[in-house]
């Protein structure tokens, strides 16, 4: 085989492998975010069926991800 050959067959085959290898990551990046989306929706809905369920005059306090602290009082005269 000519050595021009082989090298050109070589490159092709390392800019192929880059491009699988671009396009795989952006898929599971796509897939990475879509299933956290998916969790905070989750975790919104059972947060507000919580805060549906707690009688008036309630408190509930939650610990967001960076530290803060995060507390919703229900007014004492209304039902959530």
């Amino acid at each position: 085989m000519d050595s021009v050959t082989l090298t050109a067959g070589f490159g092709t085959a390392a800019s192929v492998s880059q491009l699988a290898y671009g396009w795989l990551s952006g898929l599971l990046h796509a897939y990475r975010i879509k299933l956290e989306i998916r969790r905070e929706r989750e975790r919104c809905t059972a947060l507000m069926a919580t805060i549906m369920a707690l009688p008036p005059g309630s408190e509930i306090t939650e610990l967001t991800p960076d530290g803060r602290r995060l507390t919703i009082k229900l007014p004492p005269s209304e039902a959530a």
